[in-house]
């Protein structure tokens, strides 16, 4: 039997937390003590530059080794940069749902004028019930799942768009083939074609591309400088924050006057992790927006934070995955539609209607789902897809692109043909909202014809 402790008595420290606890302190102090001789070394240095002394001479002093090496991993983390550029003040965010979503159970093609009596009598309830659809005004029959109804209030300001039966040239139901040919922009092209976009645009800032998560795209793979960041809160100098300033002052004086990529890197790195720092002091949601909880929502967040700090992005990817339903799709797809539709509410919210004017978000997946519904409630792997358009730069609340009223005959091999080319949309929106130019690059071999769902500017 356990003997309780009376109200207000203090219990006895357990024999083994005293341990812990003296072995923190131990560490601590290990700590500062090797912060000083840092400093102590680094003092040296001056006094060795001063004569003569080297940048290898100084490597090779007692205590110098582990501050290099946290140099190295300061260059290493895919932070890299280049000069300040020039920028028309607009941003894209791609976001793509990983798993291929299913866009008949997202945007639904819900009067019989585009097909939803053939749709009910192969995918049973995954056609919302019509209490379970939101009709979008002025279309001819679509609806918005209703988990979606909080980006309603966007499609009334005309900051929300969709492009039903999407898919390019070369896709199979491979999600990784798939994911690979629309983020290279091409089957065979070895970059991305944000990359290529961002090499058009020319030099721009530290944060001109930034993707949120904790790997790098295929969107954006390629020789542009990019910076890759689980969180901004994460985003910071390494390291116990009682040695931290010490270990940044070593770092910085390590590399001054450096010629070469660590020179020109590690001192533009902690720049970088200054201004984070300040974008950080001001975070907070504004306009009254509620992010739900959810790493998809603390991503959006961070971005609507350093949108507002003004930092010269031009470009955010974040990634969300989970959307392979091929089982119980009705809970499963709309639990991820709901987090989605509250983290992107409460997203376009937080800019407030003048930041956000400059910010165009881009959603996105690899595939769309057959149009039949399998045995086990879910759809497996089929063809065209949905892609969604919030924010600035639009041509207003619209349904573009071409439909087929849904009928067997209608379907490619029992999917939804590709009427709607994703590249089109992609270079529409970085063309006119980016200003890159020439989209020839960006998606090689592909015929660019865009949908009018942007606007210059």
């Amino acid at each position: 039997m356990t003997e309780a402790t009376p109200p207000g008595a203090q219990q006895a420290t357990p024999p083994g937390v005293q341990q812990a606890g003296a072995q923190q302190a131990d560490a601590q102090q290990l700590l500062v003590r090797k912060a000083e001789q840092v400093s102590a070394d680094l003092a040296a240095q001056d006094a060795g530059w001063q004569r003569g002394f080297t940048r290898r001479t100084f490597l090779a002093g007692a205590g110098m080794v582990g501050v290099a090496a946290l140099g190295s991993q300061l260059v290493t983390t895919k932070a890299a940069y280049a000069a300040s550029g020039l920028s028309n003040g607009n941003t894209l965010v791609t976001i793509f749902l990983r798993g291929a979503a299913d866009g008949l159970r997202i945007l639904v093609p819900a009067s019989s004028e585009l097909g939803v009596d053939y749709l009910r009598t192969v995918r049973g309830n995954l056609v919302p019930a019509a209490a379970s659809m939101s009709p979008l005004a002025g279309t001819p029959g679509w609806a918005l799942n209703a988990a979606l109804n909080p980006l309603l209030p966007f499609w009334n300001s005309g900051e929300l768009a969709f492009v039903p039966a999407v898919s390019t040239t070369g896709i199979t139901r491979s999600h990784f083939q798939a994911q690979q040919c629309l983020e290279r922009g091409s089957d065979t092209a070895t970059t991305g074609w944000l990359d290529r976009a961002l090499q058009q645009l020319g030099p721009g800032t530290t944060f001109r591309a930034v993707t949120q998560g904790s790997a790098l795209p295929s969107a954006l793979t390629g020789n542009q400088r990019k910076l890759v960041m689980s969180s901004l809160k994460n985003f910071s100098f390494p390291g116990w924050s009682g040695v931290a300033p010490q270990s940044e002052a070593a770092i910085r004086t390590l590399y001054r006057g450096l010629p070469g990529p660590l020179g020109e890197d590690v001192p533009t790195t902690l720049a970088a992790l200054g201004t984070a720092a300040t974008a950080r002091a001001k975070a907070g949601a504004q306009n009254g927006a509620v992010y739900p909880s959810g790493n998809f929502s603390k991503a959006l967040a961070d971005l609507a934070t350093l949108l507002r700090a003004e930092v010269g992005m031009q470009v955010a990817t974040v990634d969300v995955g989970g959307w392979d339903t091929h089982t119980d799709e009705v809970n499963q797809l709309d639990r991820h539609l709901t987090s989605a539709a509250n983290s992107l509410a409460a997203f376009l919210t937080d800019l407030g209607p003048a930041r956000r004017s400059r910010v165009t978000v881009v959603v996105m997946t690899e595939f769309g789902r057959r149009v039949q519904m399998n045995a086990n409630g879910g759809t497996d792997h089929g063809h065209g897809s949905v892609m969604w358009l919030l924010g600035g730069g639009l041509t207003g609340a619209a349904v573009h692109g071409k439909w087929t009223p849904l009928t067997a005959a209608a379907l490619d091999s029992g999917d939804v043909p590709a009427l709607n080319d994703a590249f089109d949309v992609l270079g529409e929106v970085a063309q006119k909202r980016l200003g890159v130019g020439s989209v020839t690059g960006l998606f090689p071999g592909h015929q660019f014809a865009p949908l009018n769902l942007a606007k210059t500017g």
